[in-house]
């Protein structure tokens, strides 16, 4: 979970819908993981690729557990979405993300700011 704080992190863990995880030989190599209510809003969350093991399909395969998950639990007005690094949105565009549209913007909440 990058340099956040370990029991936030196993916290995260802990409440995530769902979870999936990629190993090579016991090391986790790849992780994925979706948070939210389980009834309306989803996040695909944490898209992580060990950067020995980049630009080797292992973020294909994690947004395939996902699309998977989705397929079984989401419905056709859930809410789905995803914050994504450039050029990581080429994966998801993939993967039914869709750019918003002009009448709808994405926003973060500033935590520095208070």
């Amino acid at each position: 979970m990058g340099n956040k704080d370990l029991g936030r992190s196993q916290i995260a863990l802990d409440n995530s819908l769902f979870t999936v995880s990629l190993y090579d030989e016991g090391i986790l190599i790849a992780f994925g993981r979706i948070v939210g209510d389980g009834g309306i809003t989803y996040v695909v969350s944490d898209i992580m690729v060990d950067k020995d093991y980049q630009r080797k399909g292992y973020a294909e395969e994690i947004m395939k557990a996902i699309d998977n998950y989705f397929d079984k639990h989401a419905h056709e007005d859930s809410y789905i979405c995803l914050i994504a690094n450039y050029p990581a949105d080429l994966l998801y565009h993939k993967h039914h993300f869709e750019y918003l549209p002009e009448d709808k913007c994405g926003m973060l909440r500033n935590q520095l700011t208070k």
